[in-house]
C-alpha cells in the first residue's frame, strides 16, 4: 500500500469491464436476496422448522458475524483463486445453504446459515480484487456504488419474488429459485474465467489474523475501518426498526409502514449511485463521505427530536432521506479503500475494513435494542445512529491527519 493515498496506481484494463461490473452486482444481488429468504419468509419458514418466529434475528446475526470472520482470509481467497472463481465459489456456497433449506429441520437452518454467511464473506473482496483491475481510476467510485446497490437490490428481490412464490407453492420455491439463478450464474461466468483471474497468485498463504494486517499496518485505514463500523451500525438501526417505529408510534398500518420501507430501500440504491457519480466529479470521496456522516447525524436527530411532534409525512420524508444516505454511503466508501492501495491489495484491504464494518451491523441493533427497552421509545433509540453518524465525521477527520502525518514522515 502506498505510503500516501494519493499514489497512482497502475493503470486498470478496461476492455470488458461492464461485464465485471454486471458479473460482480448480480453476485452481489443474488447473495444478499439468499441472505434475506428466511426473514422474508419468516411465519412459514420459523413453522415449517420448528422455531419460535423470533429466532430469525438470531439467524441473522449468526450470518453476519460469520461473514464477519470469513472476511478475515476471504481476500487471500480471492488472490489464490481469482476473483471470478471466489464468486463462483460463493456461487456454489448459497446454491448449497437452498438446497439444505428444503430439509426443513433446525440444524439444516444452522447449515444454511453457515454457508450463506460463507458465501457473503467471500462476495465484496472478490469484487473488489476484480473491480480493481477492470475499472478506470476516474469512474471507481461511481463502479463501486453501482455494485454496492446489489445489497438493497437483493431485499428487493427477496421482498418482490418470495412471498408470491411461496404463496403460489411453498416457501421451499423460493429457495429453489434463487439456487436455480446461483447454478446458472456459476455456469455463465465460467467461460471468463481465465482472463479475469489471469493475476491470481496460487503462491499466497492465510495468515494469523488475516486481512487485520492491513489495520496493523496503517493507521489512516484503521480510521477508515471505524468509520464503517459507526456508518453501518446506523444503516442498520434503521432498517431493523423502521417499520416497528412506524407501526407502534406513527401508528402506521403494516402494509403502509412495509411500503415506507420499500422507499428507503429504493432510495438507498438511488443515493448509491449518485453519490458515487458525485464522488468521480468531485474528484475525491473524502468530501462526500464527510458530508453524508454529517447529514446523517442531522436526519436522525431530527427523527428522535421530531418525529412524533411534526405531521406525518414530514416524519416519512426524514425516513427516506436516512434511506438515500445511511443505506447509500457503502460503494463511496468502498472506492474510498480502492483509491488508497495498489491493485493487488484492494482485496484484502477490503475486506479487513469488512470486518468492522460488520461488527457494526451487529452492534447496532443490539444497542438500538437495548435503548428502547430502557426508554420503551424508538424515537430516542434514534440517536444511536445520530451519534454513530457524529463519530463518523470525527473518525473521517483522523483519516485525513493520519494521511498528513504519513505524508510528512
Amino acid at each position: 500500500m502506498p505510503a500516501s493515498p494519493h499514489t497512482a496506481s497502475s493503470s486498470p484494463s478496461r476492455g470488458g469491464g461492464w461485464r465485471v461490473l454486471v458479473a460482480t452486482t448480480w453476485v452481489q444481488v443474488l447473495c444478499s436476496g439468499g441472505m434475506l429468504l428466511v426473514p422474508t419468509l419468516a411465519p412459514q419458514v420459523a413453522a415449517a422448522f420448528g422455531v419460535p418466529t423470533g429466532w430469525v434475528g438470531l439467524q441473522v446475526s449468526l450470518l453476519y458475524g460469520v461473514a464477519m470472520l470469513t472476511s478475515l482470509q476471504s481476500a487471500v481467497l480471492a488472490r489464490r483463486l481469482g476473483g471470478c472463481r471466489a464468486s463462483q465459489l460463493a456461487m456454489a456456497l448459497v446454491m448449497g445453504g437452498c438446497a439444505l433449506a428444503l430439509i426443513g429441520t433446525p440444524l439444516a437452518l444452522l447449515a444454511t446459515t453457515l454457508m450463506l454467511g460463507l458465501a457473503y464473506g467471500i462476495t465484496s473482496p472478490a469484487a473488489a480484487e476484480l473491480l480493481s483491475r477492470f475499472t478506470p481510476p476516474e469512474r471507481r467510485n461511481l463502479v463501486y456504488s453501482i455494485k454496492q446497490t446489489g445489497v438493497p437490490l437483493g431485499g428487493v428481490l427477496a421482498g418482490l419474488l418470495a412471498p408470491p412464490l411461496a404463496a403460489l407453492w411453498n416457501w421451499q420455491a423460493a429457495f429453489l429459485a434463487v439456487g436455480a439463478a446461483c447454478l446458472a450464474t456459476l455456469l455463465l461466468l465460467q467461460p471468463h474465467r481465465g482472463r479475469w483471474d489471469a493475476s491470481r497468485d496460487a503462491s499466497v498463504r492465510m495468515q494469523r489474523g488475516g486481512s487485520l494486517g492491513v489495520l496493523r499496518r496503517y493507521r489512516a485505514m484503521r480510521w477508515l475501518g471505524a468509520t464503517g463500523f459507526c456508518l453501518s451500525a446506523a444503516q442498520l438501526s434503521l432498517l431493523s426498526f423502521a417499520v416497528a417505529y412506524m407501526v407502534e408510534e406513527l401508528l402506521l398500518s403494516l402494509v403502509m409502514a412495509g411500503a415506507i420501507v420499500s422507499l428507503v430501500h429504493v432510495a438507498g440504491v438511488s443515493g448509491r449511485l449518485a453519490w458515487g457519480a458525485l464522488a468521480d466529479r468531485l474528484g475525491g470521496s473524502l468530501p462526500v463521505l464527510f458530508g453524508l456522516a454529517g447529514v446523517i447525524a442531522a436526519i436522525f436527530f431530527l427523527l428522535a427530536v421530531l418525529g412524533t411532534l411534526v405531521p406525518t409525512w414530514v416524519t416519512l420524508t426524514l425516513m427516506v432521506m436516512a434511506g438515500a444516505t445511511a443505506v447509500g454511503w457503502n460503494g463511496v466508501y468502498l472506492g474510498e479503500v480502492a483509491r488508497r492501495c495498489q491493485p493487488g491489495e484492494v482485496g484484502e484491504a477490503t475486506a479487513a475494513v469488512l470486518v468492522l464494518t460488520y461488527m457494526g451491523v451487529l452492534v447496532g441493533p443490539a444497542l438500538f435494542s437495548l435503548i428502547v427497552w430502557l426508554t420503551g421509545s424508538y424515537a430516542v433509540g434514534f440517536l444511536l445512529p445520530m451519534l454513530t453518524g457524529a463519530l463518523a465525521v470525527f473518525c473521517l477527520l483522523n483519516c485525513v491527519r493520519s494521511d498528513v502525518a504519513s505524508q510528512a514522515a
